[in-house]
C-alpha cells in the first residue's frame, strides 16, 4: 500500500504513462491524421477511462465507425500548457518555501 502523503504524485506518475502510452501507440502506427485513423486493436489499445477523457479533450478523433487518430497538434498544445501548469505550480511552492523559511516557520 501506498503512504497518503506520496499518493498523489504516484497516481499523477501512472496517468502521466498511460497518457504517454496512449500517444506513442497512435504515433508509432502512424495514425496522426483522419487519413491514417486506425482501430484501438490495430494501435494495441482498448477503452479505458483515460482515452475516454482524450478524446473528450479531442486529443484522440474519431473519424467514424472505430477508426481514431492522434491529433498531434494539440496534443503538443495540451503538452506545453501542462508544462506551463508545473512549472507554475514549482514556482508557487519554492516561493512558500523561501517565505515560511524567511519567517523563521521552517
Amino acid at each position: 500500500m501506498v503512504p497518503a502523503s506520496g499518493s498523489g504524485a504516484v497516481t499523477a506518475g501512472i496517468v502521466a504513462r498511460k497518457r504517454r502510452k496512449i500517444v506513442r501507440a497512435f504515433r508509432e502506427h502512424g495514425a496522426t491524421s483522419s487519413e491514417t485513423a486506425k482501430s484501438l486493436a490495430d494501435v494495441g489499445l482498448s477503452e479505458g477511462l483515460l482515452l475516454h477523457v482524450m478524446k473528450l479533450k479531442h486529443l484522440i478523433v474519431n473519424v467514424g465507425g472505430d477508426r481514431f487518430y492522434l491529433d498531434t497538434a494539440r496534443e503538443q498544445a495540451v503538452e506545453r500548457t501542462r508544462r506551463v501548469v508545473v512549472a507554475v505550480v514549482a514556482l508557487v511552492v519554492v516561493v512558500i518555501v523561501v517565505v515560511l523559511w524567511r519567517m523563521g516557520l521552517m
